[in-house]
């Protein structure tokens, strides 16, 4: 469904426009209010926003200017909503770089069809930008991911070259589970600093457990960039070494608590830290402790390395 956000300072033209957008199966948020719009505007990411130049508070203009400074909201589609419009008017706010205008009082079936037209163009204007970003990814000599919620949601082919992992493995993928043991806990401060905002930049470099279970040094960067109101952490890595040892899993007779192979099991079962933590009902902090103590007692290098030991020691059974 897509998000309209609606500012205007009339009470009733507000709540009808809203009821009948509500109606036409679309998201509304309303606000007589300048100041608050720019804060709903950050808070939800809209789709499209319509806003009343005189508006209480900031000015519709003001609102404009504040939100075209804000990466997050910069390419909202974004909609002018005028008293008695002159050409001077019309021309200045264009020029200010607003997508459109609407004279009041106006037709609803004319915000209808403006909202329809200027999200179709919004949504060919991301289809190419998603389409020439692929394209550059894709031929980048560098193992490009995109990183949220603690999941890889894009690989291109060069990342799965280096880790020697097919994309349809990777995608959803905790980041951590492709590094080594010792590594772990440094890579997750990293990304803790440069989400808190600690840090601009991840720049480490980190052993990595290839599928082939190959040890590789590698650099890994990165930065933070926010998308429909969520943090992401763009990167790369850089291979600089193979190191010619592959994973050997050690003996069993391994002491491992009833809570660890709870956790065990879900791993196996391709759960991400977050997931096991709802599953289980503790915090994805705990879960990680938990994982790290698990490849510390049985030396694994790797979750793919600690699956293969669950499996072959009978802590897990394959359906």
């Amino acid at each position: 469904m897509k998000k309209v956000l609606l500012i205007e300072s009339d009470p009733k033209l507000l709540d009808k426009t809203a009821r009948y957008l509500i109606d036409k199966n679309y998201d509304v948020t309303t606000t007589n209010e300048g100041s608050f719009g720019v804060q709903k505007a950050l808070e939800i990411t809209p789709d499209i926003i319509l806003c009343d130049t005189d508006i209480l508070g900031l000015s519709g203009y003001e609102i404009f200017n504040t939100l075209q400074q804000i990466n997050s909201t910069a390419i909202i589609p974004f909609v002018f909503l005028m008293n008695e419009i002159s050409a001077q008017d019309a021309r200045a706010a264009m020029n200010l770089g607003a997508d459109d205008y609407l004279e009041k009082p106006y037709e609803l079936e004319d915000v209808y069809k403006l909202i329809k037209i200027r999200l179709e163009k919004q949504e060919k204007i991301l289809g190419l930008a998603d389409e020439k970003f692929n394209t550059l990814m894709e031929h980048s000599s560098d193992g490009i991911f995109i990183y949220q919620d603690e999941k890889l949601s894009y690989v291109n082919k060069q990342f799965c070259n280096l880790v020697a992992y097919s994309k349809k493995d990777l995608l959803g993928m905790n980041l951590v589970n492709i590094i080594y043991k010792d590594d772990i806990h440094l890579l997750i401060d990293k990304i803790s600093r440069c989400l808190k905002g600690i840090h601009k930049d991840i720049l480490i470099d980190l052993r990595a457990i290839r599928g082939d279970q190959k040890i590789v040094n590698v650099t890994l960067s990165g930065s933070i960039i926010s998308f429909n109101g969520k943090k992401n952490i763009v990167g790369s890595i850089r291979l600089n070494k193979i190191i010619e040892q592959e994973f050997v899993p050690c003996k069993n007779g391994v002491s491992i608590t009833l809570r660890e192979k709870e956790i065990l099991k879900l791993i196996c079962q391709g759960l991400s830290n977050t997931e096991i933590a709802d599953d289980l009902s503790i915090s994805a902090r705990t879960v990680e402790g938990h994982r790290a103590n698990l490849l510390n007692k049985t030396q694994c290098k790797n979750t793919a390395s600690l699956a293969i030991y669950a499996v072959k020691y009978g802590h897990y059974k394959i359906m």
